[in-house]
């Protein structure tokens, strides 16, 4: 199968129920542990490419996440200087399968691999937080990326995705 995606491998596809089982488990600490995991595999396999060009990488990365099923990119608002950017994520199928059924953001994955593909973008260190979603009563997906010393912790949106350490 030909690698022509946002991080250059062969996609799994695993169906939105299988891929539940994941963020049905209702654990903090559990999913702070796969976001860092996908965020660093992410990352990792980013690296391995020489250069990045920011906006030929958005465009692949809005190909991607909907050729793979993950759902649909409305709105990337990204700002190069202050290294910050919101996307809106639009049927989303893990939000969609977890409606009603967890306490936390259902995307814990995708905020894993977004972390990960803007903290190559960036070339810093980036994190990303699920501040609305479809899956708790959001009309959409929205996700807040930027350094971590940026985000307020005295949220308990924001306490809950990520470690202060």
């Amino acid at each position: 199968m030909k690698n022509n995606n946002a991080i250059n491998t062969s996609p799994l596809i695993l169906s939105a129920e299988i891929l539940t089982g994941i963020p049905e488990i209702q654990d903090i600490e559990f999913h702070k542990k796969i976001y860092l995991a996908v965020k660093k595999g992410t990352f990792e396999k980013l690296s391995k490419k020489s250069k990045t060009n920011p906006k030929k990488e958005l465009k692949l990365m809005e190909k991607t996440f909907t050729e793979l099923g993950w759902g649909e990119i409305k709105n990337i608002d990204m700002q190069q200087e202050s290294k910050k950017a919101i996307i809106i994520l639009k049927n989303s199928p893990l939000a969609a399968s977890l409606k009603g059924k967890t306490k936390l953001p259902a995307d814990v994955l995708l905020r894993g691999a977004l972390a990960g593909i803007f903290s190559k973008i960036f070339n810093e260190d980036i994190d990303c937080v699920e501040s609305e979603c479809s899956a708790l009563q959001g009309k959409q997906c929205k996700f807040i990326i930027k350094p971590k010393t940026e985000f307020d912790f005295s949220n308990k949106i924001v306490q809950d995705q990520l470690s202060h350490e």
